[in-house]
């Protein structure tokens, strides 16, 4: 190799790793600026609470991963193996919904997992903030609790056309977090507890890139806990006025991303508008229903290869649907089940359904951060704005 090809090569290798770094620099920007969105409810949340009192609780955990598609039974090589530190606020009463909730607490929880495949899919980082739900009665001294969180985490392995093509699951490093336990809490002794728990756990990133079929995986948990600050928490307990049956209308403008298979085509971007009409049962509760329109250019790939005539009504979709919203101070967190009442393609199904959260800015103004799914196939994460009246 002449003096001058070596040069050009070297000139090239360089330009691929400055590209690469800022690749790289560009996806740690969006995941701290993500990470920081998912950070104001829990914040919010967190005020309320005494800040000289908190819990540091250390859990280990075993499980494994799910195969549900018939075509990921490959990845499942292990048992899943890791471990969370957990950063607990406990509630005192001090506000009206610590109470109508049997003072939750609210935390933040860190969690590495080995999945068990570390050729194809290497290991889980996550940070996610939660809440706490006690199920049973307050004069029980073991408590039954429900945790939901809801956050990001970083997969270590995901697909690569070149080296990584069989892992069909996760396309991305950086996918949303969710995770649904049912934990019991024993006190040992005023500063110590045991937490034992079982719990489901969700990544995926909405097909904002293939493949992602997403990893669904169940766990079993034993930690302990220490309680800093204020060991023996008083809690305030006042008479709450039953709120009144109101009907609550929300306005909610909605944009998305999603790229479609194979891995590494172009990105469709989606936007809708939707209406939401929602009974209050009491603060806990909301049942209701609504109406929403869509545009997704995503289906203009469809009527391209079907060579159809793509127009604006083929890009079109509009549906009603049932919805119910589990409330927690400013956070809700929506269930809608839904029907396409105009859909001309009809390529998903005539049915769609909705999962996320919901965050009150302020008396009007609601952050959304949702996905869209038909049946069990994620179709796109949903952001936007609204305006409740």
């Amino acid at each position: 190799m002449s003096l001058v090809d070596a040069n050009n090569f070297n000139n090239f290798v360089s330009l691929i790793r400055k590209k690469s770094s800022m690749q790289i620099l560009i996806k740690k920007i969006k995941l701290i600026s993500a990470f920081i969105l998912l950070l104001v409810p829990v914040l919010s949340q967190a005020q309320d609470s005494p800040s000289h009192d908190f819990i540091l609780s250390v859990q280990g955990q075993t499980g494994y991963a799910i195969a549900h598609h018939s075509n990921m039974t490959q990845l499942i090589k292990g048992h899943l193996l890791g471990g969370e530190l957990n950063y607990v606020f406990r509630t005192d009463g001090s506000r009206p919904w610590h109470q109508i909730h049997k003072y939750p607490e609210i935390g933040m929880t860190a969690i590495h997992l080995d999945l068990g495949n570390p050729q194809q899919l290497g290991t889980l980082e996550g940070i996610y903030p939660y809440a706490n739900i006690r199920l049973n009665n307050l004069n029980r001294k073991i408590s039954f609790n429900l945790k939901l969180g809801l956050g990001l985490c970083y997969i270590t392995r995901p697909f690569d056309r070149i080296t990584n093509h069989q892992d069909n699951a996760i396309g991305s490093h950086v996918n949303a977090f969710v995770n649904l336990r049912l934990n019991t809490i024993i006190p040992l002794s005023k500063s110590w507890r045991l937490e034992v728990g079982v719990g489901l756990s969700h990544a995926s990133n909405g097909a904002m890139k293939t493949p992602n079929l997403g990893l669904n995986m169940t766990t079993l948990n034993l930690g302990v806990g220490y309680a800093f600050g204020n060991k023996d928490l008083q809690l305030k307990k006042d008479t709450i006025i039953k709120p009144k049956r109101v009907l609550i209308t929300q306005v909610i403008g909605l944009f998305g991303i999603k790229e479609l298979m194979p891995p590494g085509t172009q990105r469709y971007t989606s936007y809708g508008l939707m209406a939401n009409f929602y009974y209050k049962l009491n603060d806990k509760n909301k049942i209701g229903g609504g109406a929403e329109m869509s545009y997704c250019n995503s289906l203009r790939k469809y009527l391209s290869d079907d060579s159809l005539n793509v127009t604006t009504a083929n890009l079109l979709r509009a549906g009603i649907k049932i919805s119910y919203a589990f409330n927690m101070n400013r956070i809700s967190l929506p269930i809608d089940f839904g029907f396409y009442v105009f859909d001309k393609q009809n390529f998903d199904g005539r049915f769609f359904h909705r999962v996320g959260l919901r965050y009150l800015i302020n008396k009007h103004l609601i952050a959304n951060a949702t996905l869209i799914t038909h049946w069990a196939v994620a179709d796109y994460f949903e952001w936007g704005l609204g305006y409740q009246f």
